[in-house]
């Protein structure tokens, strides 16, 4: 299930009202407060009191709403480093590019990228790949049936270092055309010495599970002892 954007509960406009109202009727409350004080009412003035403290938390929760809105609508991906590893062993067979597409369990807002959907490639060389269409249909209609979806897609440059993990203009456009496509995955991309870096055109956070792994900075980690 997705997570409701804050547009699908308050506008700004609606909010700013409803925090207007509050604090119009705190006020008004304030005043019947001292009017009870004054009148030796007690019973008036503790009604009064506990109505105030009722807005007042509601106050409260309104100011709170923003931050569990960003909460419920972060998106997070979840790696093992065994999982990060078969995945660059997968990718680094031969010295010519290759990827693979990732799917796993979805939980709220948190996707786990835990499984190798194999791609036949179309081409390949040293500094490109490119996948079958019909196999690409072909796995997406099978993580279709199985009632999964496209989580991410992993590939390997030439090149060592952080550097080599920057994607290209090619990468960038493949994100842009499973964007279009309606599929909203992370993408991520090796370096021959076991770096690698995840992006995406939307917003998320990237976390990983278990040892052998490094994060380096940001959204880029390293895998420790690689073959």
């Amino acid at each position: 299930m997705e997570a409701k954007s804050s547009r699908d509960f308050f506008s700004a406009l609606e909010v700013e009202k409803i925090r207007s109202e509050i604090e119009e009727n705190i006020e008004k409350l304030s005043g019947e407060i001292s009017l009870a004080c004054k009148g030796h009412d007690s019973d008036k003035a503790n009604f009064f009191f506990k109505l105030a403290l009722l807005i007042g938390r509601l106050s409260q929760l309104l100011n709170e709403l923003p931050i569990f809105l960003k909460e419920a609508n972060r998106c997070v991906y979840v790696a093992s480093s065994l999982f990060l590893r078969d995945s660059f062993n997968y990718l680094n067979k031969s010295r010519v590019e290759s990827l693979h597409f990732v799917t796993g369990p979805q939980i709220g807002n948190i996707s786990v990228l835990d499984r190798i959907i194999d791609l036949p490639l179309q081409t390949q060389t040293f500094v490109f790949a490119r996948a079958e269409e019909a196999a690409v249909r072909k796995a997406l209609i099978y993580l279709s049936r199985c009632d999964h979806k496209l989580q991410g897609c992993i590939h390997i440059h030439p090149g060592i270092g952080v550097e080599a993990t920057a994607a290209s203009g090619i990468d960038l456009r493949l994100q842009d055309t499973l964007d279009r496509g309606g599929y909203k995955v992370v993408s991520a991309i090796f370096s021959r010495d076991g770096y690698i870096r995840f992006y995406s055109s939307f917003d998320f956070e990237i976390e990983t599970y278990g040892k052998g792994i490094e994060k380096i900075d940001g959204k880029i980690f390293r895998l420790a002892e690689i073959s």
